[in-house]
C-alpha cells in the first residue's frame, strides 16, 4: 500500500491558513476519487482507495504540524510500509506561490512537521511534495506568516495549485515519482 499524508494543523483556526495546504491536497484528492476521510486508528483521519490495482491510503494527522510524526510512524510500522513508499505533502516558505517540487528524499529545511516525521521513522529517504507560499505579503515572523489566513487575493492561484498538486500525486502514482518530478518541478502556476 502507498500512503499519501497531507500535513496541516487541526481545528477551524487553521483552516484557511498557509500551514494547510498539505492537508487540503489531500481534502482535494479524496474529494476527486469520492473518499470519505474518517477517524483511524490514532491521530489522523484516513481512507483507503483501490488505484490502479494497488491500495493508496490517504491520510491527515490530527495532531498538530509539529507532532505529525507520531501519526504517520505508527501507520507505517503497523502496516510495514517502506518510508519510500509514502508522500508526505505540505507548504514550503522557501519556494514562491505557484511553485511545487517534488522530491525523493532529504532533509526537513526546517519545516517542523516534516521534521518530526523523520524523527519518528528515523530515515530522511521519504518523498515528499512540497507547495510554494511565498508571496508579496510577508508578515516578520515566519510562524506568524504560516499560521495566517489566506488573502483572497490568493484564492484562485492557491485552488490552480492544489490542481497541479493533485496532478503530480496522479502522474507518481501512475508513472512513478521520477517522471512526476521531472515534469511538475519546472513548472510556474500563474
Amino acid at each position: 500500500m502507498r500512503l499519501i499524508v497531507g500535513l496541516g494543523n487541526p481545528g477551524k483556526r487553521y483552516q484557511d491558513t498557509w500551514h494547510n495546504l498539505g492537508a487540503k491536497a489531500v481534502i482535494l484528492l479524496a474529494q476527486r476519487w469520492g473518499l470519505k476521510l474518517s477517524p483511524g486508528r490514532g491521530d489522523y483521519i484516513f481512507s483507503e482507495h483501490i488505484y490502479n490495482n494497488r491500495k493508496v491510503g490517504l491520510m491527515i494527522p490530527t495532531s498538530f504540524m509539529n507532532r505529525s510524526g507520531l501519526p504517520v510512524g505508527s501507520w507505517i510500522n503497523y502496516y510495514k510500509v517502506a518510508p519510500s513508499d509514502i508522500l508526505i505533502i505540505y507548504d514550503d516558505h522557501d519556494l514562491s506561490l505557484g511553485r511545487i517540487r517534488i522530491r525523493k528524499q532529504g532533509s526537513s529545511g526546517g519545516h517542523r512537521g516534516m521534521s518530526d516525521i523523520i524523527r519518528m521513522i528515523g530515515s530522511e529517504d521519504i518523498p515528499r511534495l512540497k507547495i510554494g507560499i511565498r508571496t508579496d505579503v510577508e508578515r516578520y515572523n515566519l510562524a506568524d506568516q504560516v499560521l495566517s489566513k489566506i488573502p483572497k487575493k490568493y484564492n484562485q492561484q492557491v485552488n490552480d495549485v492544489l490542481v497541479t498538486v493533485e496532478d503530480a500525486v496522479i502522474m507518481a502514482l501512475d508513472v512513478g515519482i521520477t517522471n512526476s518530478m521531472n515534469r511538475f518541478n519546472r513548472m510556474e502556476i500563474e
